[in-house]
C-alpha cells in the first residue's frame, strides 16, 4: 500500500446540556452533525499481517481537517511517523455545519466535549475498519495540546503515552484572557459552552460550564494517567511556557511521569528550532522526498519509540 490516505466522515452529537440548571424538562438531546477525519497508512500496512500502531495527531488552530486535505498530513512529524511504520489520524473536532450555524470559526475546536466526542468516534471508526493495535499514542500542537490532553484525560480510549508541542492547557488564562487570532477561540469558548454575556456583550467566564475540559483545573491531571512530554520555547508569545511548566511540575510532584523539553528560543514553533539532523534514527524519506527533521521532531519520534 503506497502511503494511502483514507478520508472519512463521522456523525457527532454536538448538543451540550446545561447541567448547572435545575429543571424537570429534558436536558440531553441528540443533535448530530458530520465531522471530517483522515488516516494515513505506511507502506507496510496490510489487512492480513501484524496490526500497526496508530498515532492520533491533534492539529492546531492554524489548520483544519476537510473532506480533501488536512494540516497535519503535511507536517514533518506525521510524515516521519508514517515513513517508519505508524498510521496517523486526525479529525477536525468541530463539524462545519454546526460551526457555521453558531458563528464559530472552523479552526477553533478548543478541545471541547464536541472535539473529544469526534476523536473518540474517529478512533472507533478506524479500529473497526483497519488492522490497527487498539492502544494508541496521542500528540498535539498548540490548540491540539488541549484537544490531546482532554482526550487523554477522558479515559475513553486506550492511550500509551502523550506528547505535544507548545500545548494550550488553560481555557481561562490562554483561550479566554489571551486568545489568538483576534479573539476567535474566545468566541468559540463562549458559543460552545453557552457562556453568559455582560451588558456590553462580552462573555463572562464560568469555570462550572467548562467543567472537566480545562486541563489545569482537572483534578485527574494531577495524577496523569499516562507518561507525558511537552516541547515548548521559553519565548512563546502565543501560548504561555509558564503554564506548561506548572502543569508538568504538578504531575511530577504527584509521582507522575512528565517531562518538559525547553528551548531557549523559537517562539511558537518548537518543531522548527535547531539545525536539520543529518543522521536521524528513523527512515527520513517520505514518498521519495527527504524530510527535514529537526530536534523536536526527532525527540517526539524517540519518545514514541521508547514505548513501542
Amino acid at each position: 500500500m503506497q502511503n494511502m490516505i483514507h478520508r472519512f466522515s463521522i456523525l457527532v452529537n454536538c448538543n451540550l446540556s446545561d447541567e448547572n440548571s435545575v429543571t424537570d424538562r429534558q436536558q440531553d438531546f441528540e443533535q448530530f452533525y458530520e465531522d471530517n477525519g483522515f488516516i494515513i497508512f505506511p507502506d507496510n500496512y496490510t489487512e492480513c499481517r501484524e496490526a500497526i500502531r496508530l498515532v492520533i495527531n491533534c492539529h492546531g488552530a492554524g489548520g483544519t481537517v476537510t473532506t480533501d486535505d488536512s494540516q497535519v498530513e503535511h507536517q514533518a512529524l506525521t510524515q516521519y511517523l508514517v515513513a517508519n511504520g505508524y498510521a496517523v489520524m486526525d479529525v477536525n473536532g468541530l463539524p462545519l455545519e454546526y460551526a457555521n450555524k453558531n458563528g464559530i470559526d472552523i479552526r477553533n475546536n478548543i478541545g471541547s466535549p464536541i472535539a473529544i466526542r469526534s476523536y473518540v468516534k474517529a478512533y472507533h471508526h478506524c479500529m473497526d475498519r483497519f488492522n490497527l493495535k487498539p492502544q494508541v499514542f496521542v500528540h498535539g500542537g498548540s490548540m491540539g495540546g488541549i484537544s490531546s490532553t482532554n482526550l487523554v484525560l477522558s479515559g475513553m480510549i486506550p492511550v500509551i503515552a502523550h506528547s505535544a508541542f507548545c500545548p494550550v492547557l488553560d481555557t481561562y488564562n490562554q483561550i479566554f484572557l489571551h486568545p489568538w487570532s483576534d479573539g476567535l477561540p474566545k468566541i468559540a469558548l463562549g458559543k460552545i459552552y453557552g457562556l453568559d454575556t455582560d451588558l456590553s456583550g462580552e462573555y463572562i467566564y464560568d469555570e462550572k460550564k467548562i467543567s472537566g475540559y480545562n486541563p489545569v483545573k482537572n483534578k485527574r491531571a494531577e495524577v496523569y494517567p499516562v507518561p507525558v512530554k511537552f516541547w515548548h520555547c521559553i519565548d512563546d508569545g502565543t501560548v504561555s511556557y509558564g503554564i506548561t511548566k506548572k502543569f508538568v511540575d504538578l504531575i511530577k510532584e504527584n509521582g507522575g511521569v512528565a517531562d518538559l523539553r525547553t528551548f531557549p528560543y523559537g517562539g511558537h514553533e518548537p518543531q522548527l528550532v535547531g539545525k536539520i539532523i543529518e543522521k536521524p534514527c528513523g527512515i527520513s524519506v517520505f514518498q521519495g522526498e527527504q524530510i527535514e527533521i529537526k530536534p523536536a521532531v526527532e525527540e517526539v519520534f524517540i519518545w514514541i519509540r521508547n514505548f513501542t
